[in-house]
């Protein structure tokens, strides 16, 4: 028989202040139980004694620390984002391909710099059963670069391919950094090292064959 995966939603929205200021102490003493032991020392007796709370009154709210966790990321994107809506709503105003990478390599930088250490817990150390779905598809997030990237490519043969490249890249050098060297992220050339990489993927030199029939036209 499959096992049972763990009910992740919390079982009431706190409302007056008195319970937010409880769920506010439970998800601090969480990030500091996380940041400090990780997953594996991470429970909801630690967490609620963190916190200064009876365990009845944790699970008034969590039936679980999966569910802690889930309200935890939930909560750091939500707070990662704010650092992107800016760039994201200015993006097809922009008239060059560097100045629209700059905006995003921006944002996400701006988003990684949000607690990183517990940036890297989540993406690293979580079990599938303690992680939060993704909000935005990764489908979608394509569909959203090529509709930005399209005005200003350059011998791109296949801008799905060229949009899907982009999107990793990028998320994988920044959350490389935030991860293992978080210092590079206050670097004034770190961002223009990613800028540059982008611009010279996506606005290429045309191929040899390409430059040659030219010349002969």
């Amino acid at each position: 028989m499959a096992a049972r995966k763990p009910r992740t939603s919390p079982r009431k929205q706190p409302k007056q202040d008195r319970s937010v200021a409880t769920v506010d102490a439970i998800l601090q003493a969480a990030t500091y139980i996380l940041v400090r032991e990780g997953w594996e020392g991470f429970t909801t007796n630690r967490v609620a004694e963190r916190a200064g709370v009876n365990i009845a009154s944790l699970y008034q709210y969590f039936p679980n620390k999966e569910a802690i966790v889930v309200e935890l990321q939930r909560r750091h994107v939500a707070k990662s984002r704010e650092g992107m809506q800016g760039a994201i709503s200015a993006l097809r105003a922009q008239k060059t391909l560097p100045r629209v990478l700059e905006l995003v390599v921006e944002g996400a930088i701006a988003e990684h710099r949000v607690a990183p250490e517990l940036h890297r817990i989540f993406s690293e150390e979580l079990p599938r059963s303690a992680r939060a779905p993704s909000e935005v598809p990764d489908a979608q997030v394509d569909r959203f670069w090529r509709e930005v990237l399209a005005p200003f490519v350059r011998n791109v043969t296949d801008l799905p391919l060229a949009a899907f490249f982009v999107r990793v890249t990028l998320h994988a050098v920044i959350h490389e950094a935030a991860t293992s060297r978080p210092e590079l992220l206050d670097r004034p050339d770190f961002a223009s090292e990613v800028v540059c990489l982008l611009d010279r993927y996506l606005r290429r030199a045309a191929p040899a064959r390409s430059r040659t029939r030219a010349r002969g036209a």
